[in-house]
């Protein structure tokens, strides 16, 4: 055996065992595989082992290489001839643990082993080419990648079996060969992975509420302010009015607001619109809890000298009906009065008359009799002066009085 063959193995392990540890030949790529390699010949070919040199040349897939490879070796023959040695052979290669340091894999080829001696040999010219079966194992022991150039370099070393076909002289039958190589496998072309993308940038708070920007439904935020899980100020009443701005903290579900978050009050009695039996109460009068009028002035119109009520009298006693109807306490009286012209007897019998009139009119439209009386005050309570024109149309009036409170 040559000796200096199996130094260069030892000093091939040394140097893997100095180099650091990086990931494996990457699949996708293309390879060459310069050898020195030492051939161990079938006894009957009647030569010497030798030393010799391989180059292949292949394609790097997931878990498989491919690849034609080419070996030549010279040696010595019987009778101080020599022999050289062409093998041509296309290999799979079964890899395994492709992107560890270390990737080890069984080797299948077929291939020629082609022979040719010295012309002053009895065997030149003969033609003893042979198909041959390859079979063996090997390693990649990876020094350098970089896969942001889809390259790599490793140490490659193997042993495998040359198991010819011939059965005919002059060599024998089924001659068997063994070679050991090791060199070095260079990728290249590997698809290479697209660059990481840059770290997103660190997420804000531009209105400082405690909520980040990507998450905060409100950006812009008065500084200080309270807000919920979405950015957002607190409306803890839930009126559509923020607490900042909410001036009527604990307005109930459902009640309608102004900008201030207080409950409106269309007609300005005091009473707010959700608890207003009489949302429409003349400006200036005193009303009670659920807003209706203690006492409701009407607007009533007689002819001359009678208790026969004028259409335009509709409007305001529908008004009285509708307040009596939304509030089922109400009880009431309706007071006539007249201004002095005329006798006391005769003014007081007449606003008794209108008195009942209005009364009749208001129980007609829905509201109990029992909850109604009629009463004829005539002259006796003025409002006004009767000696003007202006005094004695105030005098003549109809009122209907609250008696429930």
């Amino acid at each position: 055996m040559n000796k200096k063959f199996p130094f260069a193995c030892g000093a091939a392990a040394m140097l893997l065992a100095t180099l650091p540890a990086t990931a494996g030949p990457p699949a996708g790529s293309w390879y060459i595989a310069p050898e020195a390699i030492y051939l161990w010949t079938d006894r009957d070919r009647l030569s010497d082992d030798a030393v010799g040199g391989a180059f292949a040349f292949g394609r790097s897939f997931d878990k498989w290489d491919f690849e034609l490879q080419y070996n030549y070796v010279n040696a010595d023959a019987l009778g101080g001839d020599q022999v050289d040695f062409h093998n041509a052979f296309l290999n799979a290669h079964r890899v395994f643990f492709r992107d560890a340091r270390i990737s080890p894999f069984l080797k299948i080829g077929v291939g020629r082993v082609d022979p040719q001696y010295d012309r002053t040999s009895p065997l030149a010219g003969e033609n003893i080419t042979n198909w041959a079966l390859a079979y063996g194992a090997g390693l990649l022991a990876n020094l350098t990648r970089d896969d942001s150039q889809g390259r790599s370099l490793a140490l490659r070393a193997e042993i495998y079996g040359l198991v010819s076909s011939s059965t005919e002289p002059p060599n024998g039958d089924h001659l068997s060969d063994t070679v050991a190589g090791i060199g070095l496998q260079y990728n290249w072309g590997a698809p290479v992975a697209a660059p990481p993308p840059p770290p997103a940038p660190p997420i804000g708070d531009s209105d400082g509420d405690g909520v980040n920007d990507n998450l905060d439904k409100c950006p812009g935020t008065p500084a200080g302010t309270k807000v919920d899980a979405n950015g957002c100020e607190l409306d803890s009443d839930g009126d559509g009015v923020v607490d900042r701005l909410d001036k009527c903290p604990g307005t109930p579900a459902g009640a309608k607001v102004d900008a201030n978050g207080c409950e409106l009050d269309g007609d300005h009695d005091g009473v707010v619109d959700r608890i207003d039996l009489c949302p429409d109460t003349p400006a200036g009068e005193k009303v009670d809890e659920v807003g209706c009028s203690y006492n409701l002035r009407l607007r009533v119109f007689f002819d001359n000298d009678s208790a026969n009520l004028k259409p335009e009298s509709y409007p305001d006693l529908d008004r009285a009906v509708a307040l009596m109807k939304r509030n089922e306490l109400v009880r009431a009286t309706v007071e006539g009065h007249t201004d002095s012209n005329g006798s006391d007897a005769y003014n007081l019998r007449l606003s008794q008359k209108r008195a009942d009139a209005v009364r009749q009119y208001m129980i007609d439209q829905g509201i109990a009799a029992a909850r109604l009386d009629a009463v004829g005050r005539g002259e006796s309570q003025p409002r006004a002066d009767n000696k003007t024109a202006e005094g004695r149309a105030e005098n003549r009036r109809v009122v209907l009085v609250r008696s429930d409170r």
